[in-house]
């Protein structure tokens, strides 16, 4: 109908209308035609510095998760050598500090505790005046953390991170340790002595067949444990770099009404007071996007930053875009152990990840949530043919979770201001 303007019916009554070219967006009762703002085209430009580093120090790890991504590399585990462990930080300074950014820099593995005395001698080695454009955290599976590990932590400014995915029965079904055992009440424990020195508590957990129905109750009980910042990631069937059977990963439909179940009672915690710092990143990141594209400010390439604003170190040095493509050559953009950040971003692989935007995503150019979604999970379209231009297989879940938030917020515009740490402008 328009040569620019996408138009979609989110429900009787309701059009959603985002200009192809910017992004720039409207509701309305018909397809109207949404004209480029001059001043947003001009600034809706992409931010290319790297803010993230998760920095792969060992694949040892104490347990034995059943979907565990690292299962491949833990057949021969490696560990980095303390001496590249202070160069990343080193290298990570110089750039963050050349770029006026903070940058995150996250201690993962395997379980990173098994090398923590590492990490501490690399930091150690480092001014809180040199580290000042640095968040250091470490993403622990908890069952090591004590209350010295901690302190240590708070003395060093390093936020601490917990993986767990849900209640007792959900979680020791799924995070298990070498003998078998669950892991939820060393996680627990652990819990208990992290919100003693740290206000906020992060977790991630995993959604698999096994927890995938009770989210909302899951996201209830984790409230109550004083747990305020979770991520929910969707396990994914990735057979390169572990062994899962297939009966693990969920069907996209019932992913998609257990979002919906989660994102409305998130919305119901919001709204009273004593919960309205409880954050679920993958929520948050929709609609951050969604205002951005009628916002003054730089966008992002995809929602995690893969491959552009973050990287993934293996414990050799070589670096990835995330730790999904680790297991392909071709895609490797570099080693830290000789060079610098800035000068991984003038590899073919960092170039190459900076045009994965869903104008080249064949699949992606006239969907009406492309600005929403980003392209979805860039690993997840890799892995269905080899190419990083490909669709994500989860392009329907995407959708329909992304309507279902646009008609909420269309029903409800003051739950925008709800979301926490929500500073975008809308023009």
């Amino acid at each position: 109908m328009f040569n620019n303007t996408i138009s979609s019916k989110i429900k009787q009554g309701l059009y959603f209308n985002v200009n192809k070219n910017s992004g720039r967006w409207a509701f309305s009762d018909y397809p109207k035609e949404i004209k480029v703002n001059q001043k947003i085209a001009k600034l809706n430009e992409w931010d290319n510095s790297i803010k993230t580093l998760i920095v792969n120090v060992t694949d040892q790890c104490n347990l034995n998760c059943v979907y565990c991504s690292r299962q491949c590399a833990r057949q021969k585990p490696g560990a980095m050598e303390i001496e590249l462990v202070k160069n990343i930080l080193k290298k990570a300074i110089k750039y963050a500090k050349d770029n006026n950014i903070k940058m995150t820099v996250q201690f993962h593995g395997g379980e990173p505790l098994m090398e923590f005395n590492k990490i501490i001698w690399a930091i150690d080695n480092f001014s809180k005046e040199d580290l000042k454009n640095l968040k250091l955290r470490i993403q622990t599976n908890g069952t090591l953390l004590t209350e010295q590990i901690v302190k240590e932590c708070k003395k060093r400014n390093i936020e601490i991170g917990i993986s767990l995915d849900g209640r007792k029965i959900e979680n020791d079904l799924m995070r298990r340790d070498v003998k078998n055992n669950g892991t939820f009440d060393k996680i627990k424990k652990s819990l208990k002595i992290i919100k003693k020195y740290q206000k906020e508590i992060n977790c991630l957990t995993v959604v698999s067949n096994i927890n995938v129905e009770n989210l909302e109750e899951i996201l209830s009980f984790f409230d109550k444990l004083g747990i305020n910042n979770i991520g929910f990631l969707p396990i994914y069937e990735e057979p390169s770099t572990r062994t899962i059977s297939k009966n693990m990963v969920p069907n996209m439909k019932k992913l998609a009404e257990s979002q919906k179940k989660l994102f409305d009672k998130w919305i119901e915690l919001l709204k009273h007071k004593k919960n309205k710092n409880i954050n679920i990143t993958s929520f948050q990141i929709l609609i951050w996007n969604l205002l951005s594209s009628n916002s003054h400010i730089k966008k992002f390439r995809v929602n995690c930053g893969v491959g552009v604003n973050a990287f993934f170190v293996e414990h050799d040095g070589n670096v990835w875009g995330c730790g999904a493509f680790s297991y392909a050559k071709k895609l490797k953009i570099g080693n830290l152990n000789s060079q610098e950040l800035s000068e991984l971003q003038q590899s073919n692989s960092y170039k190459k990840f900076q045009k994965r935007t869903t104008d080249n995503v064949q699949a992606c150019k006239n969907c009406i949530f492309q600005f929403v979604c980003k392209g979805g999970c860039v690993a997840n379209g890799f892995k269905r043919k080899g190419d990083i231009f490909n669709l994500d297989i989860w392009c329907d879940y995407w959708k329909e979770i992304i309507k279902y938030i646009v008609n909420k917020i269309y029903n409800e515009p003051e739950i925008i201001k709800l979301i926490p740490n929500y500073n975008i402008k809308i023009k």
